[in-house]
């Protein structure tokens, strides 16, 4: 009796996406996520320096942290918020709600402005403390208000406490 004849080995070419798919579909999902969850962050990240670089925003922050009721208030430092709420229009109009934090409490900046004629005007200027009291921001006219500074007019009197940590003479 003879043996049968050999069999001839025959394989099948597989793809790599056959091989792999128990590991690569999971992957390719969480890949997917991170690249979303990373445009939003860039979105965001985006939004917050060209809101932050912005005049009206820089000039309400320079008003708030020269407001001797506020510092009072918040303490000193006092810093802004990672992200502000708002909108900034082509049109020469922003609002934002900016969330304000210092060592002795927190509050909310709200802010309207709106330009003319290349000046800005801030209709809506104030802060909404944590105590829930209401400190008003457009006390000066605008004018006005972009060259003072109350508190360090305050200090260079004498009349205000100095800021924590710098020396007396």
């Amino acid at each position: 009796m003879t043996s049968p004849p050999a069999l001839t080995r025959t394989t099948v070419s597989t793809g790599w996406w056959r091989r792999h798919w128990r590991w690569a579909m999971p992957l390719a999902v969480v890949a997917g996520i991170a690249t979303a969850a990373g445009a939003v962050w860039f979105a965001l990240a985006q939004w917050a320096y060209w809101s932050k670089s912005s005049t009206p925003y820089q000039e309400a922050m320079r008003r708030a942290r020269c407001n001797i009721e506020l510092v009072q208030a918040l303490g000193e430092p006092v810093q802004d918020g990672y992200l502000p709420a708002g909108s900034m229009h082509t049109t020469g109009q922003s609002q934002f709600v900016i969330a304000l934090s210092g060592p002795r409490g927190d509050g909310r900046l709200f802010l309207n402005a709106r330009r003319r004629g290349g000046q800005w005007d801030y209709p809506m200027l104030y802060v909404v403390t944590d105590g829930k009291q209401a400190i008003d921001l457009t006390a000066l006219d605008d004018e006005e208000a972009a060259e003072r500074c109350a508190l360090q007019e305050c200090r260079a009197n004498g009349q205000c406490p100095l800021p924590p940590g710098s020396l007396e003479a």
